[in-house]
C-alpha cells in the first residue's frame, strides 16, 4: 500500500502530463476495489489471495512505468494499458460474475500487468496507432508491446456494462489467449524457437481479438448523445490512445500558432461548447496548461486520419462508437464524409 501511495505522490509532479497523472490516479482508485473485497470478510479465500497478488503486480508495473528512464510517449501508453486492464477488477470483485469468466479475466489482468512491467525499458512500448500493425511483420519486443493497448481495448470493452454477457464471454477467451501468447514472448526464459512459433501464433489470435472486439462493441446499445458531446469523448479517447508527436503532425493546421510554435506535450481532453465547437485542453512543452477553441468537423475530419475504422476498437476500445456516431451526425447533417469510420458499420 506504501508503494502505491508513493506512486501516486510522484505524478503530482506538474512536470507529469494530466493524463498520465489522471492515468496512475484512475488506476489508483480501481485497485481500490480490489482492496475493499480484500478487506470483506465475505470474500473467498481464494479470491482474496489472487486479488492480493493483483494489487501488488499492478503497484510494480506502475512503479516500473513511471521510472524517469521510460520515454514519455511509451510511459503514456503503459499506463493507459494499466487503466483500462484495472477496470476489470469491478467484474472480478462483482460477486454475480460467472466463476469461469472472472478467471479468465484475472489471467488476463496478471498476463497484461507482468508484460508491462517487463516492457519498463521503454523498448517494448508501442503506440495505439502501431499496435494495428500484424505481429508477425514486427520482431518480438516491439510485437509485445504493440499489441498490449489491444488487450487493454478488451478490458475496457468487457467492463462497460452495455456489452452482452455473451460478448464478455467470448472476448474474454480470445484475450485471455492473446495474453498468454505476449506473456510467453516477454518471458526471458523462452526460447527463441518458442518465441518466434509464439509471435505467429500471435498473428492469428489478434486478428480474432479485433474482429470479436468490434462484434462485441456492436452489440452494446449505442450512445445517443448529442454531435457535440459525442465529438468531445470521442476527441478526449483518441487524445488518450494516440502518440502526441502523431496528433502534433495530425493537428498542426488546426491548433493555434501559440501551440504549433512551443509545441504540446499533453493533448489531455476536450470538451463540448456546442454541436459544432470543443473546448480543447492542453499542457504545452513549458508546461503551461492552456486550452482553445476548435471547430468540430475539421477535427474529426483530421483525427480520422490519424485513426481509420479499423483501427478504431483496438485503439480505443468502447468509446469508438463514440466516434462512429460523430461521423453518422456529420454525414447526415452536413454531407461530410469522416474519413472510412462509417465503413463498417451496417448502416
Amino acid at each position: 500500500m506504501e508503494k502505491l501511495i508513493t506512486v501516486v505522490d510522484s505524478v503530482e509532479d506538474p512536470r507529469t502530463s494530466p493524463q498520465d497523472r489522471q492515468g496512475v490516479v484512475e488506476s489508483a482508485e480501481n485497485l481500490s476495489t480490489a482492496l475493499a473485497a480484500i478487506s470483506d470478510r465475505g470474500t473467498l479465500p481464494e479470491l482474496r489471495k489472487e486479488l492480493t497478488a493483483i494489487v501488488a503486480q499492478v503497484t510494480s508495473a506502475l512503479d516500473a512505468v513511471n521510472a524517469p528512464r521510460v520515454p514519455a510517449e511509451q510511459r503514456s501508453m503503459l499506463i493507459l494499458v494499466v487503466k483500462r486492464t484495472t477496470t476489470l477488477l469491478d467484474v472480478i470483485c462483482d460477486p454475480r460474475t460467472p466463476q469461469v469468466l472472472r478467471e479468465q479475466m484475472i489471467t488476463i489482468m496478471e498476463d497484461t500487468t507482468y508484460v508491462v512491467a517487463r516492457s519498463q525499458d521503454g523498448q517494448q512500448a508501442g503506440s495505439a496507432n502501431a499496435s494495428q500493425d500484424s505481429p508477425g511483420k514486427l520482431g518480438p519486443k516491439q510485437t509485445t508491446g504493440n499489441t498490449l493497448v489491444l488487450v487493454s481495448s478488451s478490458s475496457d470493452i468487457m467492463h462497460d456494462r452495455r456489452t452482452p454477457p455473451k460478448e464478455k464471454e467470448q472476448l474474454a477467451k480470445i484475450t485471455q489467449q492473446v495474453g498468454a501468447l505476449l506473456r510467453k514472448i516477454s518471458d526471458p526464459r523462452t526460447s527463441q524457437k518458442d518465441r518466434s512459433r509464439a509471435t505467429k501464433e500471435l498473428g492469428r489470435k489478434t486478428s480474432r481479438m479485433k474482429d470479436q472486439q468490434e462484434r462485441s462493441a456492436a452489440a452494446q446499445e449505442r450512445p445517443k448523445e448529442a454531435l457535440g458531446k459525442a465529438a468531445a469523448f470521442c476527441t478526449s479517447a483518441i487524445f488518450e490512445s494516440t502518440p502526441e508527436s502523431a496528433l502534433m503532425r495530425g493537428l498542426k493546421k488546426l491548433v493555434p500558432p501559440q501551440w504549433e510554435a512551443e509545441g504540446v506535450k499533453d493533448f489531455w481532453k476536450a470538451q463540448e461548447e456546442n454541436d459544432d465547437m470543443l473546448d480543447v485542453l492542453a499542457q504545452l512543452r513549458n508546461d503551461e496548461h492552456t486550452h482553445g477553441p476548435f471547430e468540430v468537423a475539421p477535427l474529426i475530419t483530421a483525427l480520422a486520419e490519424l485513426v481509420p475504422h479499423d483501427k478504431l476498437f483496438g485503439s480505443l476500445g468502447g468509446s469508438a462508437a463514440y466516434c462512429e456516431q460523430t461521423a453518422a451526425y456529420l454525414e447526415k447533417e452536413s454531407g461530410i464524409t469522416v474519413g472510412t469510420w462509417l465503413g463498417r458499420t451496417g448502416d
